[in-house]
């Protein structure tokens, strides 16, 4: 059995799994075998079971071949321990297994059986025992009839004295040549309270405080009618009962599991100098005594310096730091080594074997950000390549982001790994909202840091020794924003009016809603286009219009202008959100408008505003208004329909088109234009600025249009 060594994921074989029911444990059994298990024994109570009779082995009879224990019959021990035999045949107590002792762990006698679909379909193990924490045994079987018959894992019920009950897998990881020359699996099992919780709420979803009851599901390995199973349990151990009371034995999690016949592991990045690995023993008996580790021959790890008679107390554990090493600048594999623990104090207790597993990994070798083009929908993608054959590679894991510009991107959440082979993919997303149409960029930078992850799928994280620092990655984001003359949106009393819903932009000016919400439900729509005269103010450029299908809520509208659009006779610091009073055919406060609230100047961004509100609603703040001269902004807090626009009240800068200054667009005015009309890309003329009526440092057909809009003014 495989024991993964793991800060955050050690399960010593054992991977809790979540269950539909707490009755799957009944209504599984149909058909195979069932093995009860009655104890009752003192508190903490260590007994071990080698299913060896006389007094050379458990100290009491077994049910004697030929017959073994019948099926549907019990077996009581004098340890006050029951076994019940509900496997559909004779359970038997020896060595006669076919092929039970090709498995590791399963040696001379040991109780074992052939289940038949006349059983339960499970092995039932119940213990009823005062105080036990830890139940372990060696445990395995084999299918006949083709290959990839034998399962690799089965589960195990449990519960406590107080009732609390949980579910786990048991998995087996240890082949030996079984049934029809075929694979078995095998490994030893270790139950132990500190790892099992009320799964099933069957009590109070809480810690396990004892184990009173074990049940084994074996129904994969029940024929119905196919080819023979064979299953084998030996070294049955209470609370670390062993030979002679208890065992000195290597262990995980400070004695909570025994690992014999299993691997403990590490993995460390490849590079220069030498990594080293320890051994936790633990000393299972109830005397003192000293201990020595010894590294098997013919593994691939290096003797380190191993431990020679040193002293442990009864019930403890010590951990044996660097006991073997590993060249770092080796090729990227997995390299092991096997240890023998040795009781120096005990020659009868048997010595205890387990691996030591050093994986080595190339650092993660990471794709050079691409540019991403958001507007074709790019993805923001980092990939990692794969392991090399037969080897390993480390994984990156997300620490941080940051984006820069008008962009946002989602699926770098931190701890998102790249495993090797894999990528994290983001999306980017481009807020068009309240920007000019133009071309836009920015970055998005990813903080990461150096992880490992194992497992046959990737799927444990696992400590990385010598993990080094990685790189921040960054990409570039582009995206292109052209006019959006119309647009519109859907609300409810759950959907914020802004920001994000709605707006509009071309070259010169934009326009969007960045605040409000409404009880209704129904529809907001925004168009921009050529804004009307007015008798004595104007706005600069472009005005959008705003309508509501329901009832017009309090919202706050924000307008943009341009720096280059700001003629003379206008002061940025005096720029207002204005809307078109038709009554009086001029340009007025768009708070003037509103049914009630007072005119109130805010000299900043409406964000820097909201913020004072504290939650209150923008209802409490009608009237308000400013400009952000900062970022070229002018906005409004306003209950009404109207086509706004941006200017200074009492001013004007003049009609678009009126070249030579005579208050109007005429035949004079095209004249001029078309003598200024040099191309795109060309540089204007001295005295040809005002026919650059889009600002954009050129006279042509892109400035015909609004210079036509004012003709015959």
């Amino acid at each position: 059995m495989h024991t993964e060594m793991n800060p955050n994921h050690c399960n010593n074989g054992l991977e809790r799994i979540a269950a539909t029911s707490a009755n799957r444990r009944r209504t599984s059994m149909v058909a195979g075998f069932a093995l009860w298990l009655l104890v009752a024994l003192p508190a903490n109570a260590q007994t071990s079971y080698t299913f060896t009779s006389g007094p050379g082995g458990d100290g009491f009879n077994w049910p004697a071949s030929p017959t073994g224990l019948l099926d549907s019959s019990s077996f009581f021990t004098p340890d006050s321990v029951d076994f019940l035999n509900e496997i559909g045949n004779n359970l038997f107590f020896d060595s006669q297994y076919q092929v039970a002792g090709n498995a590791p762990g399963i040696s001379n006698d040991a109780m074992w059986g052939n289940p038949t679909s006349s059983g339960f379909g499970s092995l039932n193990i119940d213990l009823f025992i005062s105080g036990t924490q830890n139940i372990s045994f060696d445990f395995a079987w084999s299918v006949g009839g083709a290959p990839g018959n034998t399962p690799t894992s089965f589960f195990v019920f449990v519960s406590d004295m107080e009732g609390r009950e949980t579910e786990v897998e048991a998995f087996l990881d240890t082949t030996f040549t079984g049934l029809g020359g075929f694979d078995g699996f095998a490994g030893r099992i270790s139950l132990d309270t500190m790892d099992l919780q009320d799964d099933f709420f069957a009590f109070d979803g809480g810690p396990f405080i004892d184990i009173v009851s074990v049940q084994i599901d074996i129904n994969d390995i029940v024929p119905f009618g196919g080819p023979a199973s064979e299953f084998a349990i030996d070294n049955f151990d209470l609370d670390g009962g062993g030979s002679g009371g208890g065992e000195v034995f290597p262990s995980v999690n400070n004695g909570a599991a025994d690992v014999t016949g299993s691997i403990v592991s590490r993995t460390s990045l490849r590079g220069i100098g030498t990594v080293t690995a320890g051994i936790e023993v633990t000393n299972g008996t109830a005397v003192n005594t000293n201990y020595s580790t010894q590294l098997e021959p013919g593994g691939g790890l290096s003797d380190a310096g191993q431990v020679n008679n040193a002293f442990i107390p009864a019930g403890q554990s010590i951990f044996a730091p660097g006991i073997v090493m590993l060249d770092r600048s080796l090729p990227s594999a997995t390299y092991d080594g096997d240890i023998r623990v040795i009781n120096d104090g005990d020659p009868s207790d048997p010595d205890n074997i387990t691996t030591i597993r050093i994986r080595l990994a190339e650092a993660p070798l990471l794709t050079a950000p691409s540019p991403v083009d958001v507007s074709a929908g790019d993805k923001v993608r980092l990939i990692n390549a794969v392991a090399p054959a037969n080897g390993h590679r480390a994984s990156v894991e997300v620490t941080g982001s940051n984006t820069t510009g008008p962009f946002a991107v989602s699926g770098y959440d931190v701890d998102t790994p790249a495993k090797p082979g894999e990528f994290i993919e983001g999306d980017a997303t481009f807020d068009r909202f309240g920007l000019l149409s133009d071309a836009y960029n920015g970055t998005f930078t990813a903080s990461l840091q150096m992880t490992m992850f194992v497992g046959v799928n990737n799927e444990f994280e696992s400590f990385l020794a010598d993990a080094e620092p990685v790189p921040d990655e960054q990409w570039t984001l582009n995206a292109t924003l052209t006019d959006t003359p119309a647009d519109s949106a859907s609300y409810d009393s759950l959907t914020p009016l802004g920001p994000g819903l709605v707006g509009v932009n071309s070259v010169t000016t934009a326009a969007t809603i960045v605040g409000g919400s409404t009880a209704s439900t129904g529809s907001v729509s925004m168009t921009q286009g050529p804004a009307p005269s007015g008798s004595i103010t104007d706005i600069i450029r472009e005005g959008a219009d705003a309508s509501f299908t329901t009832a017009t809520p309090v919202y706050a509208i924000q307008m943009t202008y341009r720096d280059q659009d700001i003629c003379p006779a206008v002061t940025e610091s005096n720029l207002r959100v204005l809307y078109f009073n038709s009554g009086a055919s001029d340009w007025q406060l768009a708070v003037n408008g509103n049914s009630g609230g007072v005119a109130t100047f805010f000299s900043g961004s409406f964000e820097a505003f909201e913020a004072t509100l504290s939650g209150s609603p923008l209802s409490t703040a009608l009237g308000t208004h400013g400009v952000d001269i900062a970022n070229n902004y002018a906005w409004a807090i306003v209950d009404h329909e109207a086509t706004f626009g941006t200017g200074e009240v009492g001013q004007s800068c003049g009609l678009h088109g009126d070249l030579d200054s005579d208050g109007d667009v005429d035949a004079d005015d095209y004249a001029m234009w078309e003598n200024c009309a040099d191309g795109p890309g060309v540089s204007a003329m001295p005295g040809c600025e005002k026919a650059d009526c889009d600002g954009d440092g050129d006279v042509d057909l892109a400035d015909f249009a609004p210079f036509a809009r004012g003709f015959g003014l």
